[in-house]
């Protein structure tokens, strides 16, 4: 039995091929903070982008492997990209920008 094919990440800001688990680019020096699909720009961590994108599927495989260099399938659902503590920050943010506003008058 063999093992699935392993969907290739690539850095944005050069082009050169990454390992997934790499947090900055061996070729530029860039920090990588999450990982973006080049389709859809759906961003995450990189487990979530274990078997391509999550939200759309995209997913590039190395030559040979049987698989199209760019394999779309869409999926159902989705994870939001934004963590729960930013929403709540800016609705605490909101809420004393309002404060400020109401006690100004």
């Amino acid at each position: 039995m063999s093992q699935a094919p392993r969907p290739k990440f690539f850095c944005e800001a050069c082009g050169a091929e990454v390992r997934q688990k790499d947090k900055i680019c061996p070729n530029c020096g860039k920090f990588f903070a999450s990982v973006k699909c080049p389709s859809c720009g759906f961003t995450g961590d990189s487990p979530m982008f274990r078997d391509g994108c999550p939200s759309c599927g995209y997913a590039v495989f190395a030559p040979g492997d049987g698989r199209p260099r760019a394999d779309k399938k869409k999926r159902r659902g989705g994870t939001d990209p934004l963590p729960a503590w930013m929403y709540a920050l800016s609705l605490l943010l909101l809420a004393l920008l309002i404060a400020f506003i109401v006690i100004r008058q």
